[in-house]
């Protein structure tokens, strides 16, 4: 992401949000809180104003408090230990344990045959041909939209005397630049070049798989209009040059279909039932998810089964784990596809409910070993933004010492001299053991605070545009030894 434009102009590109907190901002200028220490619009504005690519927009000024709130809390939980054992990552292992969960339970009640004879797998096989390809050209006449039924019987004629010239013999090439309405292959004599299966529409495909080398197809019928085929080339794998790949496919895919049996029996039982009504409230979350919400907002139910119900907080959660160019989609989805979001993320829980029954658990020693995981991830990171090697100096507390730090790692991602590191799922955690408060108050504020910095800026020195000379220039011997 060496283009900060990608990284700073969208209003969620880059972190989590914070909540607004209670009471408002402590100072009138502040932009941001983390662990009792302030991030100011002054601050955000001398960090944004000198970066005259970057368009001032509160926008901009939301995605660069919002990655301080994360940098300074990671700082600040470094400094103190380099182990970072203080980092509470519950929330963390606890989305790793919830899938493992499901795939525990997968494993332990799915039972499916993937015993596969050698004449099923040679029927499949010989249905199937994977792997196959065939060069083909074809000749295509449109029927126009609307067309009465003389228009289109006469587009039929054609094809089918078009059909008989070419099993006569004549040049299929020849009739295809005379005939065929597709314009790009058409010029060349109708060549398709080679495709495999499911690069064509299901008709051309198996009227094309069908035919010999050199054979003409029958008039075949598609959306775009009439075709006739032929097919100057197939290459065909055998059996025993795919055979383990392929035995591994049908296996794969007979596990597929009993997880998908099983998980529709699930959810059939479940009386699984949306709420649509607040699928517009679910888009407002996506493009704000650090929206405050009240307890009775937090808990309505954007999907309600037996027994339980998936709820507008549970959702937020789900958002603060994601990257913003997810959270964009979701604020530009349709209903259709919001129900299919909220059905599959309310199978989930039901999945993991499921597990429990079942009494299949994460052991500790496993839970321990994610968090360990996690953990060497966050280090990781932190030693990238050097904040490892984070100490104050004599007369400076580790605060201060923290926000330095961080001023200059985000001086260098405006200047695109640093790339940004995004913490995902790591941001949330951080935020819900520390209180972390953006303050959408100062967004306006930092915005006026850079324009009157770019104001104060001195003017760049005038270019010199003149044209240029074939004069040798004049050597300047003034003070020259002589």
């Amino acid at each position: 992401m060496k283009n900060v434009r990608k990284v700073l102009v969208p209003a969620l590109a880059i972190a989590l949000g914070a909540c607004e907190g209670a009471g408002g901002p402590s100072s009138p200028d502040a932009l941001a809180q983390a662990a009792g220490v302030e991030f100011t619009a002054q601050e955000a504005a001398e960090i944004l104003a000198p970066q005259l690519n970057l368009p001032n927009q509160p926008q901009v000024v939301e995605a660069l408090a919002n990655l301080w709130v994360d940098y300074f809390l990671l700082a600040r939980v470094a400094a103190e230990d380099t182990t970072l054992e203080a980092l509470d990552v519950s929330v963390l292992v606890e989305q790793n344990q919830n899938q493992e969960l499901v795939v525990l339970l997968r494993d332990q009640v799915v039972q499916v045959d993937t015993a596969i004879s050698e004449e099923e797998l040679r029927e499949a096989f010989d249905r199937e041909s994977p792997g196959a390809r065939v060069r083909a050209r074809h000749i295509l006449l449109r029927i126009p939209e609307g067309a009465s039924p003389a228009t289109s019987d006469s587009v039929r004629d054609l094809a089918a005397s078009l059909r008989e010239r070419l099993l006569a013999g004549e040049d299929f090439g020849a009739l295809a630049r005379e005939y065929s309405e597709d314009t790009g292959s058409g010029a060349n004599g109708g060549d398709l070049g080679s495709f495999g299966r499911g690069e064509m529409v299901p008709p051309f495909e198996e009227a094309a798989f069908s035919l010999d080398v050199g054979g003409i197809s029958p008039v075949v019928e598609t959306d775009f209009g009439l075709h006739l085929i032929r097919v100057d080339e197939r290459v065909m794998p055998t059996l025993e040059e795919g055979r383990v790949q392929f035995r591994a496919q049908l296996q794969n895919r007979r596990v597929a279909e009993a997880e998908s049996t099983f998980v529709a029996g699930i959810m059939e039982s479940a009386g699984l039932e949306l709420d649509a009504e607040l699928f517009e409230t679910a888009r407002t979350l996506a493009e704000t998810p650090d929206m405050e919400l009240t307890g009775r907002a937090a808990s309505r139910a954007l999907a309600t089964y037996s027994g339980g119900a998936y709820t507008l907080g549970e959702f937020r959660d789900w958002l603060l784990f994601r990257p913003g160019t997810l959270r964009n989609e979701v604020q530009g989805a349709s209903d259709e596809q919001l129900d299919g979001l909220f059905r599959n993320l309310a199978r989930e829980e039901l999945l993991i409910e499921a597990a429990r029954a079942e009494g299949i658990e994460v052991s500790p020693a496993k839970a321990d070993s994610l968090a360990n995981v996690i953990r060497s991830g966050v280090k990781d990171v932190a030693r990238q933004l050097g904040f490892l090697v984070l100490a104050n100096r004599e007369g400076q507390t580790l605060d201060d010492a923290a926000s330095e730090m961080v001023r200059n790692v985000l001086v260098q991602v405006v200047q695109a001299d640093r790339e940004v590191i995004p913490l995902g799922g790591v941001s949330f955690a951080l935020k819900k053991q520390f209180d972390a408060r953006i303050f959408r108050s100062g967004f306006d504020r930092t915005v006026e605070k850079v324009t009157e910095l770019r104001a104060q800026a001195p003017a760049a020195p005038p270019v010199d545009v003149s044209p240029p000379t074939d004069e040798a220039p004049v050597p300047d011997t003034a003070g020259g030894e002589g």
